[in-house]
């Protein structure tokens, strides 16, 4: 062999012996990665467990000054009471409900909508989170003012009545 061709030989060697090392190497990672997949599908899956939900249930409130009672979610938390208003509000403390009477004249405010409320005339007045009702009690001549947010205006409407004296 010509002493020109002697050192690009010996690099050749040299390029082949580092393939074969490098071939080992690849080999001995996807190994590892192939037992670590292995072990892993034979894992069985874990049972699967649904949240808990609390059953929703619903209590009577009755304001008996203001002659009115209506449904109220469990849930909600009385955060202001009187003989003539309530509050109840969400547990991050927001306004979900609420109920005030007083005696004055009832006649229509400004902005107010006449709706039929249970079979009672009554002035509405929407906003971006709430929905208010203005009605007349004619058992107990107060005006009652009912404030729901729209989550729970349908409940509202529904549930409300006026009570017997």
């Amino acid at each position: 062999m010509p002493k020109k061709l002697l050192p690009y030989a010996f690099l050749a060697f040299l390029f082949a012996v580092l393939l074969f090392i490098v071939g080992i190497r690849y080999g001995q990672h996807v190994e590892q990665v192939n037992k670590t997949v292995s072990y892993l599908i034979s894992i069985p899956p874990s049972p699967m467990t649904s949240p808990t939900t609390t059953p929703l249930s619903f209590k009577t409130y009755k304001n008996a000054t203001c002659g009115a009672s209506l449904l109220i979610p469990s849930q909600l938390i009385k955060t202001q009471e009187s003989s003539t208003s309530a509050v109840f509000s969400t547990v991050d403390k927001k306004l979900a409900i609420a109920l005030s009477c007083e005696k004055k004249t009832f006649v229509q405010n400004k902005g107010e909508k006449i709706v039929t409320l249970n079979t009672l005339r009554s002035f509405e007045t929407t906003t971006n989170d709430t929905t208010s009702y203005r009605l007349f009690n004619p058992k107990n001549a107060y005006v009652l003012t009912l404030t729901a947010t729209h989550e729970f205006l349908p409940l509202l409407e529904s549930s409300f009545e006026i009570n017997k004296p």
